[in-house]
């Protein structure tokens, strides 16, 4: 719940800054009940906190890492140089071995969620790391791929698809796409939007897939094999494989979800599975 996790995520900087031998602040997502103590067995999810002026050194490793912009202004990623400046809702992509540094040159703390496939990886014995010479990399030309998504084109995109029919087992869900391939955004990891109209209550159904959910907006719940689970904005929600599962909104306003998916990669293999 995130009236639990605010509160230790401000409390960083009495323990650490970012810098070298520190490379980044962030709460991580300790899920008893996956060994690793990630939140699924193949997603890792974390918060980070930079105050203004601060910077996360430039970096790069094997795990693919997603960005979702939660709170502040001023917050910047940027990737082989092209700088992206992360405003509230936006999604930022790191992909494998790309160099990568963040900044707040604004005037307040900056939040956002990371998520890492890098559970995979560290199974794959393939876990790599590396310091960039710099602190900070030398702002460049825009990227090639598609790394950076704006929360208004997103969600203006969401709202439109919420005027048709919704999806039985998850109301209206779109999800993040790399324009020029048509795939999702790294191989392992998909993102995913979504909306729960006033007065839905999806199907229950098993996904061979595991996710992790933010709460963008709203208010509603979850019932995870037989247990329900009320979310309100801003909390945090772990299925896991192959979990009974079914969301709903009884309020009077559309609830808004962001998630992160192990679907691409299971689809790769030949293993993902929808059951209702």
């Amino acid at each position: 719940r995130w009236a639990e996790i605010e509160p230790l995520v401000r409390r960083g900087p009495e323990f650490m800054k970012p810098g070298r031998g520190a490379e980044r602040r962030v709460i991580r997502l300790d899920n008893p009940g996956v060994p690793e103590r990630t939140s699924t067995h193949t997603i890792s999810t974390a918060v980070q906190y930079l105050l203004p002026g601060e910077v996360a050194p430039a970096h790069r490793h094997s795990p693919s890492a997603v960005r979702l912009m939660l709170h502040g202004q001023g917050a910047y990623t940027t990737v082989e140089g092209d700088k992206c400046v992360m405003k509230p809702g936006d999604l930022v992509i790191t992909p494998s071995m790309t160099w990568h540094d963040h900044g707040n040159e604004g005037a307040e703390p900056v939040m956002w969620m990371d998520g890492l496939d890098s559970p995979v990886v560290r199974y794959l014995e393939i876990l790599a790391y590396e310091p960039h010479t710099a602190e900070r990399q030398q702002v460049g030309a825009p990227s090639a791929q598609q790394i950076h998504y704006h929360w208004d084109a997103s969600y203006a995109a969401l709202q439109g698809r919420a005027t048709g029919e919704g999806d039985p087992f998850d109301d209206i869900l779109m999800e993040y796409l790399d324009p020029k391939t048509g795939k999702s955004v790294t191989p392992a990891l998909g993102c995913y939007l979504q909306m729960l109209r006033p007065g839905v209550r999806t199907r229950a159904h098993r996904e061979t897939s595991s996710a992790v959910y933010r709460v963008v907006s709203g208010n509603g719940f979850t019932v995870v094999d037989s247990v329900r689970y009320d979310w309100r904005q801003g909390d945090f929600l772990a299925i896991a494989p192959r979990a009974q599962h079914a969301h709903g909104n009884e309020g009077s306003e559309p609830a808004v979800l962001f998630s992160f998916q192990d679907v691409p990669l299971l689809r790769a293999l030949g293993l993902y599975r929808v059951e209702a």
